[in-house]
Order: C-alpha cells, then structure tokens, then sequence
C-alpha cells in the first residue's frame, strides 16, 4: 500500500478505536470535527471494524432528499423498498421510515449518518425515533447546531492531528503526485494547511499546479479575543471612576461613551464570527 494511503487510514485510528469500543457497548455518539478533519475516514473505518464484529452497518449521507437518503440505507440494511403484495409498489418516504425503524432496532444493527449537520429535520426527527428506539446511531458533523438529536448524545469532538502526522500526510502525497517536499517547504505548507487533513493534501495538488502561492491561511483554527476585550472594558471602567472621583462629568461621559462602544464592538465581533466560523 503506498504510503499516502497507509497514512490516511493512521490519523484516526485511535479515534476510531475509542468511538467503535462505545458502539460495541450499545452506546450511540455524535462525534464533531471541523470540515475535512477526518470525519468521513473515521465513520469507514468505525463501519469495517463493527463488520468484523459481526455487525450490519448502513453509512450514508444526506442525498438532497429524504426518500433517497432512505432508499441508500435500505439498500445497505438489505430492507425491501417496495411493497410485499401481489402488485408491489415502492414504498414511500413514510414506510420506508418504519420498516428501517423496525431494521435497526436489531440486535449488531448501526446506522452512520455522515455530515448529520446536512440532513433534513424530518430525517432528524426520524433519527429521533430510532434514538428512543434503543437503535445503534454514529452521528457525524461538523455544525452540529444544540437542537433535536444532537442534544440527546454523547458527545466526541476530534481534537487536531499532529503537525508531524500532517506533515507526513503531505509528504505522502506529494510522492504520489510525483514531487519531493523538503523539511522547509512542507512547513510553509502547512502554515496555510494547519491541521487539516483534507486541506493538508489539497494544497500539496495546488504546488503542483503552480496555484495559491499567495492564499491566506484557511484552517480553523481560532484565537480567543475575549481577554483583550476584557481587558478594555476593564479600563474603561478605571477612566470613568477616575472620572467620577475627581468631579470631572467629561471624563466621567467619555467613559460611558467607550463603554457602549466596546459592547458594541463585542456584538459585531461575535455576530461576524459566527457567519464565518472563524476569528
């Protein structure tokens, strides 16, 4: 096996352990990561191991409809899609719903739901159902809004890779794409890659092409403002008891202007910080 692959199939591995052992103990989990960190690699192989085990696995993302998203998984489960009478008929999104209720409520059943965050909120209502159910769930997403199923899981965020295993996850690709990296060119790599798998092996395919010398970073990865803004506030304060102790109503107003200011500051941080994801 080359070594770009051998190295794909290594940045999660211990993950992949931890999260198969709580399958194994019937315990359902949402597990979080932020867009290319690995999630999709994760749940093929939570989805080969649990086979091993002798269990029926269905992995499957959201395919823009509920009926077809249903019908993958009945393929997988090996549930019948059409109707058991003289003149079958497909069944419908509804029916569909209920006999893979009934599938996955079988014992060494799992259902993996690849970027849940995507999936329609009847889907997550259905996932709901088979939650009560006592069915076997792995969630996967990224933006895994506090709501439905997603409050009701065990939680298990994937922490960064290691930079010497995205380092080596570049070098691998890069032999694949029939390059040398030195020591020094995958560290300005990865300034822009961080530790990112998906991003890692992307911009090693744009050297190649010449393309995004000059791109800015486009990892996750964030810095806490808090303590600064804090810490204006905190002078601001000091400004208008100043202010207020030595009877001087300007400077006591100027603080009370700078403090409406910061709050204002603040909400718009935090308000554009959530539309981009990052800082």
């Amino acid at each position: 096996m080359p070594l770009h692959n051998g190295t794909i199939l290594k940045l999660r591995e211990t993950e992949a352990g931890q999260v198969g052992e709580a399958l194994m103990s019937s315990q359902s989990l949402l597990v979080t990561g932020e867009p290319g960190s690995g999630k999709t690699t994760l749940g093929n192989q939570i989805k080969e191991r649990l086979e091993g085990q002798g269990y029926t696995v269905a992995i499957a993302s959201y395919a823009g409809a509920a009926k077809e998203t249903l019908t993958t998984i009945a393929d997988q489960l090996s549930v019948s899609t059409v109707t058991d009478d003289d003149r079958p008929k497909q069944l419908t999104a509804a029916q569909l719903r209920d006999a893979l209720l009934k599938a996955l409520q079988r014992p060494k059943t799992c259902l993996i739901a690849d970027d849940a965050h995507r999936w329609s909120s009847s889907l997550r209502y259905w996932l709901e159902d088979i939650h009560r159910g006592k069915g076997l769930l792995l969630l996967l997403a990224y933006d895994a809004q506090p709501k439905d199923i997603f409050t009701k899981m065990p939680l298990f965020t994937l922490s960064a890779v290691p930079d010497d295993e995205i380092r080596e996850l570049m070098r691998g690709e890069a032999i694949e794409q029939g390059i040398t990296l030195g020591t020094k060119e995958l560290a300005d790599l990865q300034q822009r890659a961080g530790n990112n798998p998906a991003i890692a092996k992307r911009v090693v395919r744009e050297t190649v092409l010449g393309l995004g010398e000059d791109r800015s970073q486009e990892h996750y990865q964030y810095i806490d403002g808090t303590p600064f803004l804090i810490a204006l506030i905190a002078m601001i304060g000091v400004v208008r008891f100043v202010g207020l102790g030595l009877g001087d109503k300007a400077l006591y107003v100027l603080g009370g202007i700078m403090t409406i200011g910061a709050l204002v500051l603040r909400s718009v941080l935090y308000a554009a910080n959530r539309g981009r994801r990052r800082l």
